[in-house]
């Protein structure tokens, strides 16, 4: 039976986001496009980033290829509010060279997410605050995606309380002469593999949560008949 098309936000984050009167006034806060500057991410010393990974960064084994010791000990469960994530940015060349590239031609997406702020679209991740030096190797590993603001929750707080993080979006349909986006692609299995491990780190019901809330060829993943989920 096919489910709702939008996935139920926890309780406590239902109940915070029922009294939260706009989803809009986090388009008011400050964009950055790619490539992203160092002087304008940080204009002050010992500044950092809240830098929000909902794909290969929420495996923390896989983020330690871009960011760094004290990075990755400020990881944190959160909700997006107002964002829909979606498998459809093309896998880089730099890409099929860490995960692979023995798979099927339509076997190379990789997860995007966008900006909607609608109230019933929301997904999970993992935010890290970031500092000036892990910004080189995120330019390298995250090409062409804006760092895009958003009114995040945390994931497991009793009264968990509204705040501006960033994540990643790409929203233009090339750059350097390479396509970025293909609604109609899948998953890359060992991508997408590593996208639930590191879910399934932090609980069962985050990885239900990554599979409701995310998006593949204009299904719920959890829903598409395109691609087939093993149960976890």
């Amino acid at each position: 039976m096919f489910r709702s098309r939008h996935a139920p936000l926890p309780l406590l984050a239902s109940q915070k986001l029922a009294s939260m009167p706009s989803l809009c006034t986090a388009r008011h806060a400050i964009e950055y496009h790619y490539p992203w500057s160092i002087d304008d991410l940080f204009d002050s010393p010992g500044k950092r980033l809240p830098l929000i990974g909902y794909g290969s960064l929420m495996n923390l084994a896989s983020a330690r290829r871009s960011l760094n010791a004290q990075c990755l000990a400020s990881a944190k469960p959160v909700i997006v509010l107002g964002a829909r994530r979606v498998y459809e940015y093309v896998m880089s060349p730099k890409g099929r060279g860490v995960y692979g590239d023995s798979v099927a031609h339509d076997q190379f997406g990789v997860l995007n997410a966008q900006s909607t702020g609608d109230r019933s679209d929301w997904f999970n991740g993992v935010m890290f605050q970031v500092g000036a030096d892990d910004i080189p190797a995120l330019l390298s590993r995250e090409s062409a995606y804006d760092l895009m603001p958003a009114w995040t929750l945390s994931w497991n707080e009793a009264s968990p309380q509204p705040y501006i993080a960033y994540f990643l979006s790409c929203r233009r349909t090339s750059y350097a002469g390479r396509q970025l986006i293909d609604s109609q692609i899948l998953p890359h299995p060992h991508y997408h593999a590593i996208c639930e491990e590191g879910c399934q780190a932090i609980s069962k019901d985050f990885l239900h949560a990554f599979r409701t809330t995310t998006w593949v060829r204009q299904s719920r993943l959890i829903d598409a008949a395109d691609y087939q989920l093993e149960s976890a």
